[in-house]
């Protein structure tokens, strides 16, 4: 008979998450002295060459407003974003990139790919060009059925 853990881990998907989880942990704790969560690098990575609206943010995330709201908020408070009302519709605000948000868009991908690098340590570069294209694979197909 098999454990309720060894079933859990018999499972794709549950592994997955497990390794979704232990990859966001370890990034949070390396974009942390940036004063950055992932979230952030997500909308800082979005407006980096195009001013878009909260509401485009909120949709190219999956964001609810609220979250982004606080999102750019916080951006803006350490200098890595602003928000101005659009000229062509004063009913919405765009969202730029400074030059220190692109600064530390940079110094964040540096910190995610070293991540990256220790999280997948245990897999070849093949294995890893293998996982990434499965798994976008599978990504997509999902989000094509809605």
């Amino acid at each position: 008979m098999t454990s309720p853990a060894d079933q859990l881990a018999s499972r794709t998907g549950y592994v997955l998450i497990k390794l979704g989880e232990e990859a966001l942990a370890a990034a949070e704790r390396a974009l942390a002295p940036l004063g950055l969560r992932a979230k952030h690098v997500n909308v800082l990575t979005l407006i980096e060459t195009h001013r878009l609206s909260q509401q485009q943010l909120s949709t190219g995330t999956g964001l609810d407003r609220t979250t982004m709201v606080g999102l750019v908020d916080d951006l803006e408070a350490a200098g890595y974003a602003t928000r101005e009302r659009d000229p062509d519709d004063r009913r919405r605000y765009v969202v730029s990139p400074t030059p220190a948000g692109l600064t530390a868009l940079r110094a964040a991908a540096q910190a995610l790919d070293e991540v990256e690098a220790a999280v997948f340590s245990g897999l070849t570069v093949a294995e890893r060009r293998t996982l990434h294209r499965l798994a976008t694979r599978a990504l997509d197909a999902t989000r094509q059925r809605g």
